[in-house]
């Protein structure tokens, strides 16, 4: 009886422990992703802890400034276009593929960023 009560403890223990070496993996390839933003950015959604990652942030720079930012952060876009009044600019850096959609808000920009991992 003492055998069989030591063999249940002993596989429960073992896996807590392996439960618990799983929980450190996983948290060590969740770390989020961090996004730059222009100063003064007032974020409103930030969902960087997993792939995709999206930020959303309102701002008050020029959309001139807001492009100058991100070419300076990612490089030049490799594409640029206008869709009902919003730009999107698509970057390419370190096998992701960034994407910055700004839009007029009022007196005040809104500026969307998807990051995804670039498909291969």
């Amino acid at each position: 009886m003492t055998t069989t009560r030591i063999n249940k403890y002993s596989l429960l223990t073992g896996a807590i422990l392996l439960s618990l070496s799983s929980v450190t993996y996983a948290s060590d390839e969740m770390k989020p992703l961090s996004i730059p933003m222009v100063d003064n950015a007032q974020v409103f959604a930030d969902l960087t802890d997993s792939m995709p990652a999206v930020l959303n942030y309102f701002t008050s720079v020029t959309e001139e400034q807001i492009i100058d930012f991100y070419n300076q952060n990612f490089g030049e876009s490799i594409s640029q276009e206008i869709k009902r009044g919003r730009l999107t600019l698509i970057y390419s850096k370190e096998n992701k593929t960034i994407r910055v959609v700004i839009s007029q808000q009022n007196n005040k920009r809104q500026v969307d960023i998807i990051v995804e991992e670039t498909q291969r």
